[in-house]
This record gives C-alpha cells, sequence and structure tokens, in this order.
C-alpha cells in the first residue's frame, strides 16, 4: 500500500500562492484595479461618480455598484485640483470631465489667483479607494447596492 505525501500538493499551492498573492496585494493599478467607472453627475448641484467595485465576497467575486461625493475628495488651491479631505473642489471648479487612459481623472477649469481659470487634472486612482465594493477617500465611503438607481 503506498503512502500518500501532501509535499507535492503543499509545494505546488505555495508556488501558486507566491505567483498570484502579490497581484493581488500590489499597488499596481490602485483604483482602476477594482473598480471600473461607470458614470458620473458633474452639474451645479451634483458631484458624484459612480462606478463598479469588487467586493470581498470571494464566494461569488461579486461587483458593486457605489456613488461618492467628489466634494469629499478634492479641493481647489490657486486653480490646482488637489486631494483634500472636504475640499469642496466644486464651489471654484466648473466644466468637470473625466479622461479615461491607463487611470481615470478628474479634469476641471478651477479659479485661480488672478480671478482666472486654469485647466487642471486631478488623478483619480491615486484619490479614491475600493472598500468592500464602496468608492471611498478618507472616511467617506460611498454607498454600496448591487445597481445604479433608476434616475442616476
Amino acid at each position: 500500500m503506498g503512502t500518500f505525501s501532501a509535499c507535492p500538493v503543499l509545494t505546488a499551492t505555495v508556488l501558486l500562492l507566491g505567483l498570484v498573492f502579490p497581484l493581488l496585494t500590489s499597488g499596481e493599478g490602485g483604483f482602476t484595479h477594482d473598480c471600473a467607472y461607470a458614470g458620473a453627475n458633474l452639474t451645479d448641484k451634483h458631484h458624484w461618480i459612480g462606478v463598479y467595485c469588487l467586493n470581498d465576497d470571494v464566494d461569488i467575486y461579486g461587483f458593486n455598484y457605489s456613488m461618492l461625493d467628489l466634494d469629499h475628495c478634492a479641493g481647489n488651491n490657486a486653480g490646482q485640483l488637489v486631494v483634500y479631505e472636504n475640499g469642496n473642489y466644486s464651489g471654484s471648479c466648473e466644466n468637470c470631465t473625466f479622461i479615461h487612459d491607463k487611470s481615470l481623472h478628474l479634469s476641471c477649469l478651477c479659479w485661480d489667483m488672478n480671478g482666472g481659470h486654469t485647466n487642471s487634472t486631478l488623478d483619480l486612482n491615486t484619490t479614491l479607494y475600493d472598500s468592500n465594493g464602496a468608492v471611498g477617500c478618507y472616511s467617506f465611503l460611498g454607498n454600496k447596492t448591487w445597481e445604479p438607481a433608476p434616475d442616476s
């Protein structure tokens, strides 16, 4: 009767984890690694971004829809968009849009110190994070649902 050796199975498991774990925990990709842009409402009254973010339910690898008011995350410093808690960027920036490339950027015309407008861009990949399917910045977390509300 043969004996079972766990060594080959254990070695294969350790090797697999050694290859996969750095991909799961590395900062490569940042926010856009776990979340996908799904829309926004950038008007005088609304300043939110909507995204689908990976939740921690590893049984289903589910994605949740989440919305966050970007006024919690960004501010205007002399015409430049900056990461700033409760920065209320929308009070002094206008014509905001999103730019998609390898990251996700918020781009606006912001009032500067000379009373004019300056084009400024903020990389949201380094500003926002995913917390179990909810988009967040600082201590603020967006709502978390399975799908967007019909009017969003």
